[in-house]
């Protein structure tokens, strides 16, 4: 090649005719006298260099000459760059991937290039397949104190450990949390880090060095457990005899047993006697009592059923409306009656027959006994005024129905008059501002256990008791409940934070019922419209699903929330306010009062700051969101996964072991870890393990070790073995997790 002229382009010899022209202007120098020289040779045919192709040894020469640095320097320069060259390219320009690694190469070289810098060493760079894991590694080192030491420390080490990492990928990430340690420690303890990392990786690895010293200590245990074994044969033979000695005892104390027996059942009859006379004084009391505490509540109670039948008279209320609308023709050709047939229409509205049996049969509702508890929160204010008024609503409904042809008599009112509507009416809901929308329905009470204006404590205690009585038939409840239902029941609107599977949904679902009320999941919200809802090209108003729950009350349940469209999301504020008297003018055009019962409750795997290793594709949660609700984590509960695997207590073990493993490796990493035990993933094993459709090792393949890599499985391995005990059913489930482990890791990649 050197001496032949013809070998180079003749844009790179058009180039090298440049360079010269421009240094023959320059002030001459000792260093700039050798790169003349040496481009004269190059230009001329004498000889060519050593790096090539020529472009790419003149933009090094051309890094070193903008430099201005000294003849010597200019020297070392040269003889790095030809060095790198050899290490980065050793079949020359047919090196594979030539085109990208030349662009390290121009970046290592020159005057503040990393190799000038001292931050190259050709063993380290040789240990990366794709030498730009190299760069990335350098330029970690470079911008840290003490970087220079901390190179050559890394540069030791890494050739120690990269036989035990099977790709550039791992091995660039295990050497930089090196640098992240050795960065953190001071010099003098650098040894005692790598040490231990070494360590670390080859346990992981399987690789053990024997220490004699443990090795003797192992020894010196073995000797005193079989005198511990051989102490405890003593102990047990002396149990034996004295277990012999008691045998004999009581056989001696059966007689006397069997008279005090029947002497003290003698004195218990007495006693049982004497405690039924006395339970019986004890029930006369109690039933007295009883009786006084039902008559208080009783017209409670009342108002509690004149609140349920509100939907029914709504009904007939409507129904009247309907029957006036329908006669409006006929009033129209005889208006000299039309006052008569109105009032006609009145009266069968208020004396409605079928309506008066609604009422009677509610009152004798035995159902209806359980509501008595809720109703127990009026004051004694309320109890006094509303008895006087169900003194009267009583006397009216148990009048007896009139005769065919003639009013009903008995009323308030004058004899012959009919008689007023039974009790005073429950206010309904205000009117909303604006038309009318299709679908209207009657406007629900207000749940108890969501007004605000009973004190708290005494609605939580009715949640409390409903949640023991469920607890009792066998349902389960997350750890986090009380503290969900708790914030729901106060307005504030809770964000649910919580990696996937771990209840979030069904915990909703369960307050949801205990609380008796409506519960959508809207899901994550991507335009305004899956709040909203939108006017059709027909102009008409398709409601949305949030509209229902704000007007009639209900939870909408906002799952996913950073998962959705940020912008589109931010239109939540405009409902996420606390305030009672609170309205708002939905596409439609009507302005909707919020119902007492309006409840937000949104969930979301990430804390609203964005995406994470795990959940990659999640959206920033808008600040001003944020600051209208209050975070709850809503993390595993083991509790729950052990009423799951009740039946399969071993794996219920190995399964908590093996979280246990992966929230070290989150510890030791710092990158959070994937593949995660879910309660989903408990649900799915009881499926298996109960229908027998999987066996141990399938379950195992599927569930624990598929798509893990093979370092993270060993990781996982060695922190289970830690956990469990070798005599343990839950060790014969890691016993099969392990062998799974090791063909993995044989095969040398995930499968």
């Amino acid at each position: 090649m050197a001496g032949n002229a013809n070998y180079f382009k003749e844009s790179d010899l058009r180039r090298i005719g440049r360079i010269l022209d421009d240094m023959r202007k320059e002030e001459r120098s000792e260093a700039l006298t050798i790169m003349m020289e040496n481009l004269d040779r190059y230009k001329n045919g004498k000889s060519a260099p050593t790096i090539q192709p020529l472009s790419l040894y003149l933009d090094v020469l051309e890094i070193i000459r903008e430099s201005r640095v000294s003849a010597a320097v200019c020297r070392s320069l040269i003889n790095n760059a030809e060095v790198i060259y050899e290490n980065l390219f050793p079949l020359g320009e047919n090196t594979p991937q030539f085109e990208a690694n030349a662009e390290i190469f121009r970046l290592l070289a020159g005057e503040n290039g990393l190799a000038m810098k001292g931050f190259f060493d050709a063993s380290l760079f040789a240990s990366f397949t794709d030498k730009s894991h190299y760069l990335t590694l350098i330029q970690m080192i470079a911008v840290k104190k003490q970087a220079s030491k901390i190179f050559d420390k890394v540069s030791s080490y890494a050739l120690e450990v990269r036989e035990y990492f099977y790709d550039d990928i791992g091995y660039l990430t295990h050497l930089l949390k090196i640098v992240a340690k050795l960065s953190e420690s001071s010099p003098d303890a650098y040894d005692q880090v790598t040490e231990q990392e070494l360590l670390h990786v080859r346990r992981s690895n399987g690789v053990y060095d024997i220490d004699p010293v443990r090795l003797a200590q192992v020894e010196k245990n073995v000797k005193q457990a079989a005198l511990t074994v051989e102490n405890g044969k003593n102990a047990l033979q002396m149990l034996e005899r004295k277990s012999n000695s008691i045998i004999q005892l009581t056989e001696e104390m059966d007689d006397l047993s069997k008279e005090i027996l029947a002497s003290t059942k003698s004195f218990l009859d007495n006693q049982v006697d004497n405690a039924k006379s006395r339970i019986d004084e004890v029930l006369k009391e109690y039933e007295e009592k009883q009786k006084q505490s039902i008559h208080l509540e009783k017209e409670i109670f009342l108002k509690q059923v004149f609140s349920d039948a509100e939907s029914e008279m709504t009904k007939y209320r409507s129904m009247a409306k309907a029957i006036t609308a329908t006669a409006s023709a006929d009033v129209a050709a005889i208006s000299r009656e039309a006052g008569n047939v109105i009032e006609r229409l009145k009266d069968a509205t208020v004396n409605d027959e079928k309506l008066r049996k609604i009422a009677e049969k509610s009152l004798k509702n035995e159902e209806l006994l359980s509501k008595i508890d809720k109703l127990s929160l009026l004051n004694d204010t309320m109890i006094e005024k509303l008895g006087q008024e169900v003194a009267k609503a009583a006397q009216g409904m148990t009048q007896p129905p009139a005769e065919p042809g003639k009013p009903p008599v008995g009323g308030p009112g004058k004899p012959g008059e009919p008689m007023p509507p039974a009790g005073p009416v429950p206010p309904m809901a205000p009117p909303p501002h604006g038309p009318a929308r299709h679908g209207d329905r009657p406007m629900p009470a207000i749940n108890p256990l969501l007004d605000r204006s009973v004190p708290f404590k005494q609605r939580f205690e009715m949640v409390q008791k409903e949640k023991a009585r469920r607890m009792k038939q066998g349902e389960l409840f997350h750890e986090m409940f009380d503290d969900v239902i708790t914030a729901v029941m106060e307005d504030v609107n809770p964000y649910l934070i919580g990696p996937s599977g771990c209840g979030k949904t069904y915990m909703v679902q369960q307050i949801g019922e205990l609380l008796g009320i409506d519960c959508s999941d809207i899901g994550y919200i991507n335009e305004e419209y899956d709040i909203l809802g939108y006017v059709t090209a027909m102009g008409d108003y398709s409601e949305s699903n949030f509209y229902w729950l704000y007007k009639y009350g209900g939870i909408a349940f906002c799952d996913e929330l950073d998962n959705g469209n940020s912008k589109a999301t931010v239109k939540l504020n405009s409902f996420l306010t606390n305030q009672p008297n609170a309205s708002y003018c939905f596409p439609g055009g009507e302005r909707v009062q919020k119902h007492g019962n309006f409840r937000v409750i949104a969930a979301g795997n990430t804390d609203g700051r964005g995406a994470d290793v795990n959940y990659s594709t999640r959206e920033r949660i808008e600040e001003s969101v944020q600051q209208r609700m209050i975070p709850i984590y809503v993390t595993y509960d083991n509790r729950v996964e052990q009423a799951i695997l009740k039946q399969y207590p071993e794996w219920f073990d190995f399964c908590v072991a093996f979280r246990f493993a992966t929230d070290r490796w989150s510890e030791v990493s710092g990158i959070p870890a994937q593949g995660i035990f879910t309660t989903r993933d408990a649900f799915r094993i009881k499926q298996y393990l109960d229908n027998g459709s999987f066996t141990p090792e399938k379950i195992m393949q599927y569930e624990f070790v598929q798509t893990k890599e093979p370092e993270y499985l060993a990781f996982l391995k060695d922190e289970i073995a830690g956990r469990l005990k070798k005599t343990s059913a839950a060790y014969q489930i890691y016993q099969i997790f392990a062998t799974e482990v090791d063909q993995v890791r044989k095969k040398g990649k995930r499968v």
